[in-house]
């Protein structure tokens, strides 16, 4: 295992980790712009920089992202022996495959033609079967990152943590607000709009501070600068003083 980060290092540390969040942060705002743009105007008309465009430029930047993350977890791996982090990077890699390949979109079409699946509450038969894709891949997931919380040591439970607060953000984005934006694609258009905006735009947020918290605990060497949940925690017991 290679050496701790001195105390007088970990400033400059903290702040390269926060300069990447930002870059990233910024970089995801300016596609969001870009599909507004895109699809309010004429301007970027014929390129791919809509949110929903598959294989679109947005998309390939989520690609990239969720590609870092899981590299970070192999290096995390190496530096550590932490197994949580194999399982991190396990989710991380199928996310990369699933938003490539359309691995929930066929599983969906699949599900729905096997066994007859039904409509339901504005959703189609594809929609049931991905949100049933959906549940198994996230009982999965579920596993593997609690096996890796309950053998891991301080830090990595730490850092397991608040991947999983970030993951089940991701999980409420990309299929709760999808869930929503279906429903509403044909009812209410420009909601429909404006949930798209905040499904897949999220998305990307959510996976730049994920690629950015996990760059952070690999220069610290494996340990865990930063606590979100305990950020989470205190943010909101303060809100809740507040209003008693």
């Amino acid at each position: 295992m290679h050496a701790i980060a001195t105390p007088e290092k970990q400033p400059a540390l903290l702040a390269t980790a926060r300069i990447l969040l930002i870059m990233l942060v910024a970089a995801d705002l300016a596609f969001i712009v870009l599909h507004v743009i895109y699809v309010e105007t004429s301007l970027l008309r014929g390129r791919p920089f809509s949110l929903e465009a598959d294989n679109g430029i947005p998309e390939a930047y989520q690609y990239v992202k969720q590609f870092w993350v899981a590299l970070c977890m192999v290096g995390l791996f190496r530096r550590t022996r932490e197994i949580t982090y194999i399982g991190v990077g396990v989710v991380f890699t199928f996310l990369l495959m699933d938003d490539a390949f359309q691995i929930h979109e066929h599983f969906g079409k699949w599900l729905a033609a096997q066994y007859t699946l039904p409509v339901a509450f504005g959703l189609r038969p594809d929609d049931i079967g991905e949100l049933l894709f959906a549940a198994a891949i996230g009982g999965v997931t579920l596993l593997l990152i609690g096996i890796g919380y309950w053998r891991g040591g301080p830090d990595a439970r730490i850092v397991t943590r608040d991947i999983s607060i970030l993951i089940l953000l991701l999980a409420g984005l990309g299929v709760g607000v999808d869930v929503i934006h279906v429903i509403s694609y044909f009812k209410a258009p420009l909601l429909a709009q404006f949930l798209l905006i905040l499904e897949d735009g999220g998305e990307m947020i959510v996976v730049s501070i994920t690629a950015a918290y996990v760059f952070n605990v690999l220069i610290h060497e494996g340990r865990a600068p930063v606590d979100l949940w305990a950020i989470i925690r205190d943010f909101a017991s303060q809100r809740l003083l507040r209003r008693v």
